[in-house]
């Protein structure tokens, strides 16, 4: 596994959360830095999707902090955390289905100023060259890996310092999937964009991850349980 970079972009501190005020996320301790990859690992109902949920502002938080680049985001609804850097590729990509891959990607930049949104375009064109091949194309008629790679673009379109990925491999090739990874790889080293993502265990590419989290019934395993399995600094072999 290749190091990451040295700025802390997200910091996540004693994180209380969950829905209708019963706490799925019990004091979560947890930072990610730019031009990192970390893969958070989990159990269906582990609490990984609420985590980056939390920190995208859909799920209220209970208690604790969430910083960005130092600065404390806990309060900031989810368009403003968009604005100030947070990009999020959701769980079942959640692509415009009747609309081209040109009018998803647009929506995803809707925060940027137009001068800026065609460059951004130009660049999720060359990190998934298939796309910039596709613009007027309906993305509902895209195959599965396909419509992950718009997913990721379209989170990519808002030129985000911290990128959220939710289960990305999800009912795709293992091949789709080592494209996907290696990209998000790629955006993290050439970009400096701090990546975490949320992931089946199984589905887990170590390759591509600067470091492996596991979350359980919403607590980050401390690195001390973790040993049991042959791991170190909080990543685990699978």
């Amino acid at each position: 596994m290749s190091g990451g970079g040295t700025g802390i972009a997200l910091t996540v501190r004693q994180l209380i959360a969950g829905y209708s005020g019963q706490a799925v996320l019990h004091r979560v301790d947890m930072e990610v830095r730019h031009g990192e990859v970390v893969s958070l690992l989990g159990a269906n109902g582990a609490g990984k999707s609420t985590l980056l949920k939390t920190v995208m502002g859909t799920v209220p938080t209970i208690a604790g902090q969430i910083l960005l680049d130092g600065e404390d985001i806990t309060k900031w609804a989810p368009y403003k955390r968009v604005a100030a850097g947070i990009g999020f590729s959701p769980e079942g990509r959640r692509i415009f289905a009747n609309l081209t891959v040109e009018e998803n990607l647009l929506i995803g930049a809707t925060s940027m100023r137009k001068a800026h949104r065609r460059d951004q375009m130009a660049y999720t064109g060359e990190i998934f060259p298939i796309l910039a091949e596709r613009m007027g194309q309906r993305a509902g008629t895209l195959s599965g890996g396909e419509q992950q790679m718009l997913a990721v673009a379209r989170a990519m379109m808002t030129k985000p310092q911290l990128l959220l990925v939710e289960e990305p491999s999800q009912g795709l090739a293992p091949m789709v999937v080592d494209r996907i990874y290696e990209t998000l790889r790629g955006i993290a080293q050439d970009r400096g964009v701090a990546v975490l993502i949320a992931e089946q265990f199984q589905q887990v590419r170590e390759e591509y991850s600067d470091r492996i989290l596991v979350i359980d019934k919403g607590q980050i395993i401390p690195d001390e349980e973790l040993a049991s399995t042959g791991s170190a600094d909080g990543e685990v072999t699978v």
